[in-house]
């Protein structure tokens, strides 16, 4: 499965990006942060994005709001960034949520929340869900349509993203119109085998990177068994939203995302599921200047767009 060319050109001679666990937690949020940051963001224009705070489980929790041009009310979708539950913030995918707002002209409030190993699970989803009660709740005062309310996330974020319309539908709302998961598993601890040891060496994520940020996250092994964890194992999946799940081709963890889409289809789920050739863990951070990640953020909002005209006819 040979990786996209523009990716093996940014790659060639670079450093090999060290195992995750041979790093201290303080330099690996760094790395990351330093390596994100500098990446450019996709060429789009937004009416206004700014930060404030939402109440949570622990305190208060830190969103950015992005705002579309155009007159409103919008769409509003909760955004979760990925980085196995241990690195990331509002900064490091800020050019997802842009071209999530940009190109399903919805608002986006990206969340951050705890992260571990200081706040081990369920911090991640707790904050991510009074996330989501928050947007219901006051979808007006951000010009926002509560009527009109998804979920998304890349990575880590998937896997939160999975949960929140599980728990909407367990708790009997708020009512989501869609879930967006770009390469985030619906089990834990991934399978081996498989996709995991077909790229047990990365390229960028290796098997043991995914096993590593598993063991920061969950203390005791029945929390696998927890739909927030693990999206498979809810008691049912009849009832929940639309999703649209991307994986990429050359990533460990691809088997795991990948194996979703049938349950859902089998509990009467509508899902739409690519796999992008080439691509591999983490490529939507590239939406500014890749190709496979620009068509996996054009084919996300479409499908946003459709689920969201859905829901204002149906209304």
């Amino acid at each position: 499965m040979p990786i996209d060319p523009q990716i093996e050109a940014m790659f060639a001679g670079q450093p090999e990006w060290p195992p995750i666990r041979t790093q201290s937690i303080p330099d690996l949020r760094q790395a990351v942060r330093a390596s994100a940051t500098m990446l450019p963001p996709p060429p789009v224009t937004l009416a206004s994005v700014h930060d404030r705070t939402i109440p949570g489980p622990a305190g208060a929790v830190p969103v950015r709001i992005y705002t579309p041009e155009g007159s409103g009310p919008f769409p509003v979708t909760c955004y979760f960034h990925g980085g196995g539950f241990v690195v990331g913030d509002l900064d490091t995918q800020d050019m997802i949520a842009r071209g999530l707002a940009a190109g399903a002209e919805t608002i986006v409030i990206s969340v951050d929340y705890r992260l571990a190993p200081e706040h081990k699970f369920p911090a991640a989803p707790e904050d991510c869900w009074a996330a989501v009660q928050w947007a219901a709740a006051n979808a007006a005062s951000i010009n926002g349509d509560a009527s009109r309310l998804a979920v998304a996330g890349d990575s880590a974020g998937g896997v939160l993203a999975n949960a929140m319309a599980i728990q909407a539908m367990e708790e009997g709302g708020p009512r989501l119109a869609a879930v967006i998961n770009w390469y985030g598993p619906g089990v834990h601890p991934l399978p081996e085998g498989g996709s995991m040891a077909e790229f047990e060496h990365g390229p960028v994520l290796r098997a043991d990177d995914v096993r590593y940020f598993h063991e920061l996250y969950i203390e005791r092994a029945e929390q696998d068994e927890d739909y927030r964890a693990s999206a498979i194992k809810a008691k049912s999946h009849r009832g929940l939203p639309p999703h649209f799940i991307a994986t990429a081709e050359n990533d460990p963890a691809r088997d795991a995302v990948e194996m979703y889409g049938p349950v859902l289809k089998d509990a009467g789920v509508e899902v739409e599921a690519k796999r992008y050739p080439g691509m591999i863990h983490g490529f939507m951070s590239w939406v500014g200047f890749l190709p496979g990640a620009q068509e996996a953020m054009a084919d996300a909002c479409n499908f946003l767009k459709r689920r969201f005209a859905a829901v204002g006819r149906a209304g």
